[in-house]
């Protein structure tokens, strides 16, 4: 397996400096920050952008949620597709250069997105969460029916805890993807850390974090 990944994805910015501030302290953490402002405009999120990379978050770990043009006329790590986006095999021809990932809620979905050439999925919502009320988890099986069906690396996502990680990695998910467990914690920096130290725990064992 490879080294499990933490994705930390941005919420609804009400103030980018904060977010900008949450990140720079996160980052040595994670291993890509999701810049996700469904109702920005291009101009806003390239402005957003320029921000973090100010801020000395390294190019290589920002991605860019729906908006190609952005990402790449940024020249970014990659970019994060959802149902509404350009279809996958488009962006992988007009920007191969884009490491792509692709939003998805079932196998039927991440087939068709690794077919279309998305080098990873992020699936769920696998636990209950606040930002999906009313929706029911697709839980641990249906992550596992989802690694079945893929060849390519699976990041779960929704009600993502430290102590559930675990069973997310048991079920085949090559990493994880937070919101709101990073962002809107009081010390959003210990809680990157924690989350980091609980990935690499459900992969290597307990005795990796004493070595």
């Amino acid at each position: 397996m490879i080294m499990p990944w933490l994705h930390a994805v941005t919420p609804e910015c009400e103030s980018l400096l904060e977010c900008v501030q949450i990140a720079s302290d996160i980052h040595p953490y994670v291993d890509a920050i999701h810049v996700r402002q469904k109702q920005w405009t291009a101009r806003r999120i390239w402005n957003a952008v320029e921000q973090y990379r100010e801020a000395g978050i390294p190019q290589h770990k920002l991605i860019v949620n729906d908006r190609v043009d952005v990402a790449a006329a940024a020249n970014l790590r990659g970019v994060q597709l959802a149902y509404h986006s350009l279809p996958p095999y488009a962006v992988r021809a007009a920007f191969p250069q884009l490491q792509m990932g692709v939003s998805v809620h079932d196998e039927r979905e991440a087939r068709q997105a690794e077919r279309q050439g998305a080098d990873y999925v992020i699936y769920g919502h696998v636990f209950s969460t606040a930002s999906k009320p009313g929706r029911e988890p697709k839980g641990e099986e249906g992550l596992k029916r989802c690694r079945q069906a893929l060849a390519i690396p699976i990041v779960a996502i929704g009600g993502i805890s430290c102590d559930n990680i675990g069973q997310v990695i048991a079920a085949g998910a090559s990493g994880v993807a937070v919101m709101s467990g990073i962002w809107h914690d009081e010390r959003p920096a210990l809680s990157a850390r924690r989350y980091r130290e609980s990935l690499m725990e459900a992969v290597h064992g307990p005795s990796m974090l004493r070595s």
